[in-house]
């Protein structure tokens, strides 16, 4: 699959310390040749695609850990990007400090599991400039016992570091264990249940990405373009950001099939970097609180790799999103829903009808947790699931030719929510 990867967008005139050390991060990978995050990333070897993207789009500093893996993935001056992201922080930027050398042993290593919350716990478990100055402004005055109370406070501060290393190695493995109880952290009730014995725990591959695009037929029959974005990750954030992996034809509709496991009620909005505003179209949550939603855009703006598709959602323990290209569709006709506990042989939402007429586009998506994996019946074309360990997002689509069976209809004895989309 050709990577590609998108680029975080140009600033205004005037911009502030750290988006200005962003515009030169940017300015150093073209000059580098424009190589993809995802490239980079396996230069470096410890910091996430998506890491690397965010030192890139200006939107807080970077650290330095982060910076350096930047600039040795592009070729750059180490000792010269030092000094720029040195004079950066200290114009009140209040990233964490970096290490006293560059190739110190005991610089910060961002891990790499989950891109968000890798770049979380760099920071957090870092000490600030801010408080260096507030521990040397709390040191005591020169005068008798003052060497005797800055040995107790030089014992102090080492204990504490001890403390806030071991926490953030437990922070580290608690993030990157896929089916770590996130809800329950958050305040709200677990629907998560054991994973099917011998489901691998990391994160797997969602499988290939369909290689060659498909166009509409001359007669106008609506068709499936392409997967322009997806992702799957265990969370301890509210929000995604998707590269666009595959151009976009103007005109099209964008459609986003998204699962949120053990998911807090709240809203989910989804917006691209053109402006683009994808609606909600259906939307069903299971008892288990693992919640299906299909959203869509209509008459999209043209997107290339250079953009990027940004979702906000409520807590959740873990995500599932794609992003897929329709032609020859404007407008939603119907929508259908339903839910249903494990143990059953089928997944159907025939008892929420959809009206439909023949030629209109079926989008069908599933979310299911355990059992046997959804199957669509033989009339659907089924696209690259999503898996994250027992959790599956399953989406395909087919063209309507009978009204009386409008509905996203199936096999699975999983835990399952569906939606159905009637497009025309």
């Amino acid at each position: 699959m050709a990577e590609q990867e998108s680029q975080p967008a140009e600033r205004d005139p005037a911009p502030s310390v750290v988006e200005a050390l962003a515009a030169e991060l940017r300015r150093l990978r073209l000059e580098a040749g424009k190589p993809s995050f995802r490239t980079m990333a396996k230069t470096v070897g410890s910091i996430s695609h998506t890491t690397l993207y965010e030192a890139a789009s200006g939107s807080r500093l970077p650290s330095w850990t982060t910076t350096r893996a930047y600039v040795r993935a592009c070729g750059g001056d180490e000792a010269e990007w030092h000094r720029r992201w040195t004079a950066a922080a200290d114009e009140g930027a209040a990233p964490p400090v970096p290490p006293a050398s560059p190739t110190s042993p005991t610089s910060p290593v961002e891990p790499s599991g989950p891109p968000v919350a890798a770049s979380t716990t760099a920071d957090a478990t870092t000490v600030t400039r801010a408080d260096r100055t507030a521990a040397s402004a709390a040191e005591p005055p020169a005068g008798p016992g003052r060497g005797r109370r800055r040995i107790w406070t030089h014992a102090f501060c080492l204990l504490l570091g001890v403390a806030l290393g071991v926490g953030s190695t437990l922070a580290v493995v608690g993030f990157r264990t896929p089916d770590a109880p996130a809800p329950a952290a958050h305040g709200c009730p677990s629907g998560d249940t054991e994973s099917a014995p011998g489901e691998a725990a990391a994160r797997p591959a969602p499988g290939p990405r369909p290689a060659a695009a498909r166009t509409a037929a001359d007669d106008g029959t609506p068709s499936w373009a392409s997967r322009i974005a997806f992702d799957q990750q265990a969370v301890s954030s509210t929000e995604i950001v998707l590269p666009v992996l595959s151009p976009v034809t103007p005109g099209d509709a964008l459609v986003v099939t998204m699962m949120l496991t053990s998911t807090c009620p709240g809203s989910v909005t989804v917006t691209d970097s053109r402006g683009d505003r994808f609606r909600i179209v259906g939307d069903v949550t299971d008892s288990l609180r693992h919640r299906i939603l299909l959203l869509a855009a209509f008459g999209a703006a043209a997107l290339t790799s250079e953009d990027s598709i940004r979702v906000a959602h409520p807590r959740a323990s873990k995500y599932h999103v794609a992003v897929d290209e329709f032609r020859g569709v404007s407008a939603v006709r119907a929508v259908g829903r339903a839910s249903g506990d494990a143990g059953g042989t089928t997944f159907s939402t025939t008892a929420n009808a959809a009206a439909c007429a023949p030629g209109d586009l079926l989008v069908g998506t599933v979310g299911s947790n355990s059992g046997s994996a959804p199957e669509f019946g033989t009339s659907w074309t089924s696209l690259p699931a999503l898996r994250l360990s027992s959790y599956r997002l399953t989406t395909a689509h087919r063209i309507a030719t009978d009204p009386d069976h409008c509905a996203a209809t199936g096999q699975t004895t999983s835990q399952w929510g569906a939606v159905l989309a009637v497009l025309r």
